[in-house]
C-alpha cells in the first residue's frame, strides 16, 4: 500500500456534549446511529470505542472556563477509505499516552485508541484547546 494524502472528507455527523459522566455514552450512541445511517457499520465497534475513550479523557481533563463542553465529528474520508473521531475540549494539555499494566483500571485509554484506529494524534486549536483525532481505516 502506498502513502497517499487523504482526499475529499465528508462530515457525517458533529455535535457538542456537556463535560458530564454520561458524555461518554451519549457520544457512543450518536456515532453508532450516524455510521448506521451513512451504511458505514463496518466501522461501528471501534468507532464507538474509540470515541468513547476520547471524550471520557475530554471530560476528565477539560478546563473549567465556563464552557465546559466538548465537540464530537465523525468525518468519512473517500481516498482513501476511512472514517476519523475527532474530539475538541478546552483544555490545552496534550493527551499522554501511557504504559500500563493489563490489570490497571485506569490509564488505558490511548493505548485502546492506538490499537483500534490506523492513526491516531492531536493538535491545538486556535481557542486554547485541542483537538485529538483518530483515523479507522479498513484494508481494500
Amino acid at each position: 500500500m502506498t502513502a497517499t494524502a487523504a482526499t475529499a472528507t465528508t462530515s457525517l455527523i458533529a455535535f457538542t456534549l456537556p463535560s458530564t459522566p454520561s458524555s461518554p455514552q451519549m457520544a457512543r450512541f450518536h456515532i453508532r446511529a450516524a455510521l448506521g445511517f451513512h451504511e458505514l457499520d463496518e466501522y461501528a465497534d471501534d468507532a464507538e470505542a474509540i470515541t468513547s475513550e476520547l471524550v471520557a479523557n475530554a471530560v476528565q481533563h477539560v478546563r473549567d472556563d465556563g464552557t465546559n463542553t466538548i465537540v464530537v465529528t465523525l468525518a468519512r474520508v473517500w481516498n482513501p477509505a476511512a472514517v476519523t473521531v475527532v474530539v475538541s475540549d478546552s483544555s490545552s494539555a496534550g493527551p499522554i499516552r501511557r504504559d500500563t499494566s493489563a490489570d490497571s483500571e485506569q490509564g488505558r485509554g490511548l493505548q485502546v485508541v492506538e490499537a483500534l484506529s490506523a492513526h491516531w494524534g492531536w493538535r491545538h486549536e486556535e481557542d486554547g484547546g485541542k483537538a485529538v483525532f483518530a483515523i479507522l481505516a479498513r484494508e481494500a
